[in-house]
Order: structure tokens, then C-alpha cells, then sequence
């Protein structure tokens, strides 16, 4: 399909790719996107879900350190194992185990994942902030080229007018897909908790995956893995606009309280506790006003 602009209500456009019903980034190519539920999984594969702006850089090299018994930065960027961004042919050319990610709904993904034994790793951000980091990386990239302002970019996004649908829908699905698959085996990872006590959350990783890392080692990564370290450490691998990084931001809780309005915070409170109701998460991503 052709890209397509989406303007916000001033007129300011960005560039998407429609796939059907699904947006996409404009980078991402349809022919890939289509061939993701050919790809032929294996049982020691795993998988990084998660809505985007939520951790899966910094989670992709701390993962992928565990699995290599090391704390050597991963020479590549982690799009190069993303299942709706590489050809079907470099992935099946991965070594196991494969340290897989995606930003996709469960219904778009390999046919093979409803069978095989796969570990997923769901990662989960405030989702206030995941859209406010989301909105600085949009304007950051020249080939979406949007320069408008954030309350018509958030107005947008809520509307499901975006790439990638709707953090609640991201959710939803994947904690129904966790119920329906029992093959599948998850572990939930909050960005907040690993920012607050990244050797004990790094350590339930590495239980899960079954890496029975050494301590010694657990905080040698987690230093490794410093913003800071792989803002420099990861330059060599990563996309870049004007000279610089696009992934690596702040990397804190919090920055939504910047750009929020107080409507803007009431009527996310709202949408969050109509889409959020029943989940295991419900109370996880809600607070007073007062907050602001």
C-alpha cells in the first residue's frame, strides 16, 4: 500500500504506511509486515512484546547479555530482530537462541507462536509516558516529518489514528493471548520497576529465561547498560537523525506530567478506566489529579 498523510487539526501531516486496517510506520516495509505469520519459530526463542517507547532497546541489550553469558555490547541494532521490521530470511538466519521483538498486536504475529514454547518478555511503561516519548520520537524522524503540537498529536493517537493502534488495545490483547496460549510463557517487566531496582528486576529476567547468572555478573550488565553508556556504546549500531541517536531520551518516570493538561489527564483517567477494567493492570497506571 501507498504511504498516506494524517493531518491533526491545525493541518500539520505525517507520513504512515497503511497495511488494511494497519498503520505502520512509513520505514516499515509491507512486504515484511505481511510475510511475519510465515516465520517459523523455535521453542528457545524469545520474544519482547510491548507497546512502543517502553524499554525494549535497553531490554534487548540486557537480555541478549544474559543469554551471551556477558556484558559485551550487542554489535548491532535491535531492529535487525524485529519481526515486522527484517525479511523472513535474516531472521531464520539467527543463531538460537534468538532474542526476538515486536511492537504488534498477537494477531499479526507468526502463526507458529499459538504452538511453540516460546518465552515472551512483555514489557509494560506508564503509558502516559510511553505516548510522550513516542510523540518527541515522531517529531525527531524526518521521514514521518510531523511538526505539530502535542495536544493534536495525543488526539491523534487516542484516536487510533497512528501506527500501532492504541496502548490499551496493545494491552488487552496480549493478557487474553496469555490466557488462551498456555504454551506460552511470560514474564510482565514494568519500565518503572526496573528504573527503581533494575538487579532485582534484571535478576527475575534472568531466573525466567533460565540463564542462573551470577550476581557479580547481573550488576556488571545493569552498569553496562546505563543510558549514558549505551547512548555512546550503541552509536555505532543505531539510527541517527542530524548526527544523533533517535532512540535515547531522558529515560525517566514521569516526563507526562510536562505535557499533560489537566483535561488531557482526566480524559485519559477516563479512557483508561473504560479499557482498563478486568485487568491485571487496572490500578497499576491510574492516580489523582493532584498529581499534576
Amino acid at each position: 500500500m501507498p504511504l498516506i498523510q494524517i493531518k491533526d487539526s491545525e493541518g500539520h501531516g505525517m507520513m504512515i504506511r497503511e497495511v488494511g486496517k494497519f498503520r505502520i510506520p512509513p520505514d516499515f516495509p509491507e512486504e515484511v509486515f505481511r510475510e511475519v505469520p510465515k516465520l517459523t519459530m523455535r521453542d528457545d526463542d524469545i520474544v519482547m512484546a510491548n507497546w512502543m517507547r517502553s524499554g525494549t532497546h535497553w531490554m534487548f541489550e540486557m537480555i541478549s547479555m544474559l543469554v551471551n553469558n556477558n556484558t559485551e555490547t550487542i554489535p548491532k541494532k535491535k531492529e535487525d530482530h524485529m519481526l515486522e521490521y527484517q525479511p523472513m530470511s535474516m531472521l531464520d538466519a539467527l543463531p538460537s537462541p534468538r532474542v526476538l521483538n515486536t511492537h504488534l498486536r498477537f494477531r499479526y504475529l507468526p502463526e507458529d507462536m499459538k504452538t511453540k514454547r516460546c518465552k515472551v518478555v512483555y514489557l509494560l511503561r506508564d503509558p502516559r509516558d510511553a505516548h510522550v516519548s513516542l510523540y518527541s520520537l515522531q517529531r525527531r524522524r524526518k521521514n514521518v516529518g510531523y511538526d505539530g503540537h502535542w495536544k493534536n498529536w495525543y488526539t491523534l493517537c487516542l484516536n487510533e489514528e497512528l501506527s500501532w493502534g492504541t496502548w490499551f488495545h496493545h494491552v488487552r490483547d496480549w493478557e487474553r493471548v496469555f490466557e488462551e496460549y498456555r504454551n506460552l510463557d511470560v514474564q510482565f517487566v514494568h519500565y518503572e520497576d526496573l528504573k527503581k531496582n533494575p538487579l532485582e528486576e534484571l535478576r527475575k529476567v534472568s531466573r525466567f529465561l533460565g540463564t542462573n547468572t551470577t550476581e557479580e555478573l547481573l550488576r556488571a550488565i545493569i552498569d553496562k547498560c546505563q543510558l549514558e553508556r549505551m547512548r555512546c556504546d550503541k552509536f555505532p549500531y543505531e539510527a541517527l537523525e542530524n548526527g544523533q541517536s533517535i532512540h535515547y531520551e531522558k529515560g525517566v518516570a514521569g516526563t507526562w506530567k510536562e505535557f499533560f493538561t489537566v483535561q488531557q489527564y482526566e480524559q485519559f483517567e477516563k479512557l483508561y478506566r473504560q479499557n482498563m477494567t478486568g485487568s491485571k493492570f487496572e490500578s497499576r497506571y491510574r492516580g489523582p489529579v493532584d498529581v499534576l
